[in-house]
């Protein structure tokens, strides 16, 4: 699939991976190396081959279960940031679905492995995954609703272009693989359409704002998207803290 960064958007098309706007092309650009150094790193690159060792995945989906608490907080402060039920009404679905739909698969995924849901609630947050969660956290207290919607929107959209991008990668192998669940939760139409209500309304709301706020804008997301390439590369060396010789003792 081409790249949708510098091409013409078509607005007849609606928000699609290949039909970029133009302040959602400038943030995909901004963000454009570590996005496909995160597509080939090791986490990836052996969760789609199949290969990917149990309990580093074990370590993401633990980590993942933390993170997503925050992410629902972040949506919840999101709501007082805003009058317009259409945006409040995304944001109480996108709780609805981590607490009903993605915290189920985590559950299925760690009662394989043997750890219960009490070990989950107790996993010790790693030093990535917590300067993940202080960071969107903290623009949910602080800022407006348009750098909320620039802080979650990594998480969803890299998601979906990576889980369609490994559906189509390893077409051929998909049904042997002990994480295909996984991919086809990310790979579906229906997930990509969060991202692209969350880019349709930033377009909308960065429309005519000053170009250090656009910039700003784009330092938020670029930073989300290097969060999100820490997260998998933690998660593969199963890393708690900065340094590993750190966590001794600990």
């Amino acid at each position: 699939m081409m790249s949708a960064i510098n091409k013409p958007y078509d607005p007849a098309r609606g928000v699609r991976l290949d039909n970029l706007p133009p302040f959602a092309q400038r943030m995909r650009e901004a963000a454009d190396l570590v996005w496909e150094q995160g597509y080939r790193q090791p986490f990836l690159r052996e969760l789609g081959e199949g290969t990917l060792q149990r309990e580093k995945f074990a370590f993401y989906l633990l980590q993942d279960y933390r993170y997503l608490s925050d992410y629902a907080k972040v949506h919840a402060l999101a709501l007082t940031k805003t009058d317009d039920t259409e945006v409040m009404q995304f944001m109480v679905g996108v709780q609805s679905a981590i607490f009903n739909v993605e915290t189920n698969v985590h559950r299925k995924y760690m009662a394989g492995y043997g750890v219960s849901e009490e070990e989950m609630a107790g996993v010790r947050q790693s030093a990535f995954a917590r300067a993940y969660t202080s960071n969107i956290l903290s623009i949910a207290y602080g800022k407006e609703l348009v750098d909320i919607l620039v802080a979650v929107l990594p998480c969803a959209w890299v998601y979906a272009d990576y889980g369609q991008r490994l559906a189509r990668e390893f077409a051929d192998t998909l049904d042997a693989n002990p994480y295909k669940s996984w991919v086809d939760m990310y790979k579906t139409e229906e997930f990509w359409e969060g991202s692209a209500w969350l880019i349709e309304h930033i377009e909308r709301l960065a429309e005519g704002l000053s170009e250090k706020r656009k910039r700003e804008l784009i330092d938020i997301f670029v930073t989300g998207v290097e969060n999100e390439y820490m997260f998998w590369s933690s998660a593969y060396d199963m890393q708690y803290t900065w340094k590993p010789e750190w966590d001794r003792g600990r």
